[in-house]
């Protein structure tokens, strides 16, 4: 008997793989699911990120899962992912996404709560690929930075919003145009060279909606979002809108080589993931991160045991870095006048955490209810 069973031990983590997306969502391969999480106690600290933030986030995951469905669109984002192989699958995710909007209208302190934690979540610890033994944890943030409306000496380079072309199109329409329209045309270098710009190729095609340095140029199309105040005092959040379909290069480490160029758009608030037409997941410092949704999902609860302690966080966001990448997560920060400032912030939290995937239970036991009034 033991000789029939041991082989189907073995096979276990081959028959729970998954297919293993990169770029735009397309298969790269498969990925066992038992390699990537492992039953495991969360560490009993207290947990240090607000419940209001916490809470305001998950109720926005709500509404996005809600109004993304109502399209009818497919999003790729709104997955279980590779962790679906192990029952960990998008039903879960929202189950968690619900119980801790619940949480924080009811009993906001348990989720501060390490007893709590360890009895009414189910608790995977994430193994990062290759070999390492941390998740490696970035910060990313969004500057402050002064900007103008018309090009000068000192801030020669646009932030452009869509071009012309395609201004009035869905996302579908423009895809289903790719090779004619204007995004797709141009890289990185071509609209750092003026392609846009009295004399280029497409002079006026696109709108400059701020001018940047070279260096504030870069960091907004590194951080995904800026916020420019401008002469007359008005202020602008402006956030990644459609790429030019490049994918990222992480050999490459000078960001001006880069091909990969984004168009951006006014927004109202921070904001994390979001298909169009639906508005992306409104962030919170500190209580967001950006990661593999692919492969991961939109909405995970991730807690950090980071070098300043227990973090609880949702997976709110992407980016060209994390398509695929089973090792890393980028920390939203919040917004900063310069990287001193920033730095001086969150240097605490260090460059590695310990990462756990958390899941309602759905327990009776009655420490777990959260209808109750306080």
């Amino acid at each position: 008997m033991r000789l029939r069973v041991l082989p189907l031990l073995l096979l276990l983590p081959l028959l729970l793989a998954a297919t293993y997306l990169g770029p735009d969502a397309k298969p790269v391969g498969t990925y066992a699911a038992a390699t990537l999480l492992r039953p495991a106690a969360l560490p009993a600290l207290p947990q240090k990120t607000p419940a209001a933030d916490l809470g305001s986030i998950a109720d926005d995951l709500l509404r996005y899962y809600a109004e993304q469905e109502a399209t009818g669109l497919p999003d790729p984002s709104v997955t279980g992912g590779i962790p679906a192989e192990m029952g960990l699958d998008l039903a879960k995710i929202k189950a968690t996404v619900a119980a801790v909007a619940a949480i924080t209208k009811t009993h906001p302190e348990r989720l501060s709560d390490p007893a709590f934690l360890q009895t009414c979540f189910e608790t995977h610890a994430w193994v990062p690929d290759g070999g390492r033994k941390q998740v490696r944890l970035t910060r990313y943030v969004i500057y402050s930075v002064a900007g103008s409306r018309v090009p000068t000496a000192g801030q020669g380079y646009a932030v452009y919003g869509l071009p012309e072309d395609e201004a009035a199109l869905t996302l579908e329409q423009a895809d289903a145009k790719r090779a004619e329209i204007l995004r797709y045309r141009y890289t990185r270098q071509d609209v750092l060279g003026g392609v846009y710009r009295a004399g280029g190729a497409s002079a006026g095609r696109a709108p400059p909606l701020a001018w940047l340095t070279l260096d504030q140029h870069e960091q907004a199309l590194m951080q995904g979002t800026v916020q420019v105040t401008f002469p007359d005092g008005a202020a602008q959040l402006l956030n990644v809108h459609r790429s030019n379909g490049i994918p990222y290069d992480r050999s490459i480490k000078v960001t001006t080589q880069q091909a990969r160029y984004w168009y951006f758009r006014a927004i109202d608030r921070v904001r994390g993931w979001g298909r169009e037409p639906v508005p992306g997941v409104t962030m919170a410092p500190m209580a967001a991160v950006a990661g593999d949704l692919y492969n991961l999902g939109l909405g995970r609860l991730i807690a950090l045991k980071t070098a300043d302690g227990l973090r609880l966080v949702w997976l709110a966001d992407t980016g060209g870095a994390f398509q695929p990448n089973l090792h890393q997560l980028d920390l939203y920060t919040g917004i900063y006048p310069d990287f001193d400032a920033f730095q001086r912030a969150t240097a605490a939290v260090g460059d590695y955490a310990d990462a756990f995937l958390l899941h309602w239970r759905g327990s009776e036991d009655p420490v777990c209810r959260i209808t109750s009034s306080r």
